[in-house]
């Protein structure tokens, strides 16, 4: 337990000073999302209308899409690396990143961008498409925007090779039609393709490893000498 929290800890922390370093341009050895990302452009009712590399690696990507007959609707996927060095149990780890994402919008709102957030929910879902199976979680909520409109909202986390597929989606209530969040999911997740992990989060990653097991080793080493004590 020791070693796991230590772990997480150690690596947040340097992925905070990551991002909030200045960098003049992406590292050449980072995933490419211009090149080894791939999504449907067209999928059901939604069109693909913007797509963005984020200058700092651990920002990844995000994809807008829109559908023509709810020009309203909020619909945004972003595609990160997960912050640890292991995540191997799926559930575990999309249920810390939601708590997350709940925690960034509670934020959101504190600074003024919402004037609430009420009713949120928590689920995991699963589903089989195109002969894959699919885990994630999914929180739903309802935000009121600061114009007093309120909007019915989702968000979803999935896991794909090492990094993270939030689903984003907002429905002004009025509008809001039932599964529609997981009708999106289930229409758009299983043709995204993401990069494989990069040789700098691998970097990185093996970085953390070799430093956790050093500051372990000597947790441990202490802990013997205080039971000799």
């Amino acid at each position: 337990m020791i070693k796991k929290h230590v772990l997480i800890g150690a690596l947040t922390l340097l992925m905070a000073a990551c991002q909030t370093t200045q960098q003049v341009s992406r590292p050449t050895n980072a995933s490419d999302y211009d090149q080894n990302l791939s999504a449907p452009k067209i999928a059901g009712e939604l069109i693909l209308v913007d797509k963005k590399v984020f200058e700092q690696p651990e920002y990844g990507a995000s994809l807008k899409y829109v559908d023509e007959s709810f020009p309203a609707d909020f619909i945004t996927v972003y595609i990160y690396p997960i912050a640890k060095t292991s995540w191997d149990d799926t559930e575990e780890v999309v249920t810390e990143e939601l708590q997350h994402v709940m925690e960034e919008i509670e934020a959101a709102k504190k600074l003024g961008k919402y004037q609430a957030v009420q009713s949120i929910t928590m689920q995991m879902v699963q589903f089989e498409a195109k002969g894959k199976k699919f885990l994630g979680k999914q929180a739903q909520f309802i935000m009121q925007l600061q114009n007093g409109a309120p909007y019915h909202s989702e968000a979803y986390v999935f896991i794909a090779e090492d990094k993270f597929i939030k689903f984003r989606l907002s429905f002004p209530k009025h509008t809001a039609r039932d599964n529609t969040g997981i009708d999106i999911v289930k229409t758009v997740l299983p043709d995204i393709r993401v990069p494989k992990e990069s040789e700098y989060m691998h970097t990185l990653r093996e970085s953390h490893r070799k430093e956790m097991v050093q500051k372990l080793m000597k947790l441990l080493m202490e802990s013997a000498k205080s039971d000799q004590s």
